[in-house]
């Protein structure tokens, strides 16, 4: 890993177009097929915002960062340090198995023994999905989750100063919500770029945990001024 983003990262730098030729063509490479998990690493750290996307052809469709500098030789060292301690994790376990399911085939599959992690784009908010997330996704959702024998966490987002996830109360509120204040530095518009009240949504026992991490704020409602006509 090390070899190579130093090597790619030093094409980056001198490649035309202040980088983006060599951006698009590593884009190009993964997407011809080859699908290296190197050239994965690669654009998804010199992609637009940090963002992670395939269009509805399963092509990796995000953008150059305009950083062709962006793999200094401290950020190749916090990369591979990283991929490190993923790989500690990881590797004691000989039988990890790997879907490219629906979540509807999986979550039945669920037993008892088993720990089920949900997140799903979040309903109400802009996604950049190409086929987007639906109230009958999150329906669907909800019933196979209400069947499961498992424990699941779902993670969604409960509100911002503007709006409230009308989802919660329309499904998630059965089960244990707990919150937690976080800022969005990644998006690709920047309207999404700012504190959202974030949900964790349990079916077991949450009371060792913090309910949550930030103060109750009443918001506010505009009135409409009443206008008496003589």
């Amino acid at each position: 890993m090390k070899n190579y983003l130093e090597r790619e990262g030093k094409l980056l730098s001198i490649a035309d177009n202040n980088g983006y030729e060599h951006y698009l063509s590593v884009r190009s490479r993964f997407n011809s097929g080859e699908f290296s998990p190197l050239d994965f690493i690669f654009l998804s750290r010199a992609g637009f915002n940090g963002m992670m996307r395939f269009g509805s052809k399963g092509n990796w469709n995000i953008p150059f960062c305009k950083k062709p500098d962006r793999f200094a030789q401290a950020y190749i060292t916090k990369i591979v340090n990283q991929l490190s301690a993923v790989s500690q994790i990881i590797q004691p376990e000989p039988e990890w198995t790997f879907y490219n399911k629906s979540f509807a085939e999986i979550i039945p599959l669920a037993d008892e023994n088993d720990i089920i992690y949900c997140d799903p784009p979040y309903y109400g908010r802009h996604v950049d999905y190409y086929n987007g997330w639906t109230e009958d996704d999150e329906d669907n959702l909800f019933q196979l989750l209400s069947e499961t024998k498992a424990k699941f966490i779902l993670s969604t987002w409960h509100h911002n100063d503007w709006r409230e996830n009308e989802m919660i109360k329309k499904y998630w509120s059965k089960f244990n919500v707990l919150t937690k204040d976080h800022f969005y530095h990644n998006g690709g518009s920047v309207e999404n770029r700012r504190e959202v009240v974030e949900a964790l949504v349990c079916n077991f026992d949450t009371n060792g945990f913090a309910q949550h991490n930030h103060g109750v704020k009443e918001q506010t409602v505009d009135k409409q001024l009443d206008l008496v006509w003589e």
